[in-house]
């Protein structure tokens, strides 16, 4: 059969079914295989990954990618890959949970990444401790009407100390995600 259209798929899953080839699977299965691809940072819980799993088969099954063993239906469902009755030519597409190749190194060392993390373990700790302090300062503030003028400008400064942080720490997160991901 001649593939006319394409139809871009999840690279990790497509590396997946094609593993599994002819053998019926279920959503769990591919779960759990899944799951190993994917870094830790980037790891979704598994209850969403078989729900994006599960769309994803809806959605090659509706191609004709895949199809049900045994017309079976519901939880526990069997899927089986058949790419030769699709007229569909799959293209990879990038995770929305990232990709982690134990085949590839990290491009940072091992020293920086422990670094950046021990930094990103701080910086939780003082955006904790901020956002605790915002909330002292406010339930001051709203206990002791008399405090209110006296209170206001330290609530204010912790919040936006508090924000400095996230930011700091969204920063540091991102760069974690970066490098442990191959480029």
């Amino acid at each position: 059969m001649e593939k006319s259209q394409s139809l871009k798929v999840d690279k990790i899953l497509i590396e997946l079914l094609r593993e599994q080839s002819g053998t019926p699977f279920s959503t769990t299965d591919l779960r759990d295989l899944y799951i190993h691809q994917i870094s830790d940072a980037q790891r979704p819980g598994g209850n969403q990954l078989r729900k994006y799993i599960y769309k994803e088969l809806l959605r090659l099954e509706s191609a004709r990618l895949v199809k049900r063993h045994g017309g079976s239906a519901g939880r526990g469902c069997q899927f089986i890959f058949c790419p030769e009755h699709s007229c569909f030519e799959i293209e990879a597409k990038p995770s929305p949970f990232g990709y982690s190749d134990p085949n590839v190194e990290s491009t940072m060392d091992v020293e920086t990444q422990r670094a950046l993390k021990e930094e990103l373990s701080q910086r939780r700790v003082e955006l904790v401790a901020s956002i605790g302090e915002a909330e002292e300062y406010q339930r001051l503030y709203n206990k002791y009407p008399a405090l209110r003028g006296a209170v206001k400008e330290q609530y204010l400064e912790s919040r936006e100390r508090s924000t400095k942080l996230l930011g700091q720490l969204r920063a540091v997160e991102t760069v974690i995600t970066q490098i442990s991901l191959p480029s």
